[in-house]
């Protein structure tokens, strides 16, 4: 079946960085069609109103206004598209990248990296949670109020406060995500998917290959045998040995902020 044709504008204030992307979606994604590219903000503006793209490669870090406020000007408009991120750094971008669902690429771009965020868009979901999105992103990446996090579901996305979430249980290639008060999330993504999206929030620990909890919902630890975990909810989680040292290393330090 013929791949329909994807609408690109590639955003970036290096040359030498668009005249390499582009290369590589020529080869690698004949079905994206770049339609345009800008060095800045003001030019981008312009031209994603114009071109109307399916996708916008973004960089972030570009001298005037950044890619991200970019998006921010953009989320007010009812141009609807996707965006990829393109980006040498940060460690607290990657973070919100995480969080939020929004693909991005490290630089430089890897060719099979580059193939599975076309995919994706190739499998796009509607506009909507495509500006839903981005909004949790950019209030992710501003730390404005309580960090969220995107799940993805069924017929697009769900997104929960992060210090709602109890624990994360594997269940074969499934995970469920427990929060308190509601019947667990069924999510097509394995545990680490979830364990790295959530590896810079201190209270996150993985205590056993089923299962990562958020210490800030532990109601007690029981010693006996190899010792078992008791949630807020009154699950009981066995603490693995290979996992006790991270454990009680993270509940000395939390020593004080964890109530149990």
């Amino acid at each position: 079946m013929r791949n329909i044709e994807i609408k690109a504008v590639i955003v970036d204030d290096s040359s030498q960085a668009r005249k390499l992307l582009r290369m590589m979606l020529t080869e690698l994604a004949p079905d994206v069609i770049i339609k345009g590219e800008a060095a800045n903000v003001s030019d981008a503006v312009a031209l994603i109103q114009q071109v109307l793209p399916d996708v916008v490669f973004l960089d972030i870090e570009m001298p005037g206004k950044s890619g991200l406020q970019l998006v921010d000007e953009l989320s007010r408009t009812v141009v609807p598209y996707e965006v990829i991120f393109t980006t040498a750094y940060n460690e607290y971008a990657l973070k919100a990248f995480r969080l939020s669902a929004i693909d991005y690429l490290l630089k430089p771009i890897d060719e099979n990296q580059l193939a599975e965020a076309v995919a994706k868009i190739r499998l796009v979901k509607s506009a909507h949670q495509s500006e839903i999105r981005l909004q949790h992103f950019l209030k992710n990446m501003k730390n404005e109020g309580e960090a969220t996090l995107s799940v993805p579901a069924l017929n697009g996305y769900i997104f929960l406060k992060v210090v709602d979430v109890l624990y994360i249980k594997a269940n074969g290639s499934y995970t469920e995500i427990y929060i308190a008060g509601k019947p667990p999330i069924t999510v097509s993504k394995n545990l680490k998917y979830f364990e790295n999206a959530l590896s810079s929030f201190e209270q996150f620990v993985r205590v056993h290959r089923s299962f990562l909890i958020n210490t800030q919902h532990m109601k007690r630890f029981d010693k006996a045998d190899r010792g078992t975990i008791v949630m807020n909810d009154d699950a009981v989680i066995d603490l693995a040995r290979d996992r006790r040292e991270a454990f009680f290393s993270l509940v000395e330090k939390q020593k004080g902020t964890i109530k149990f």
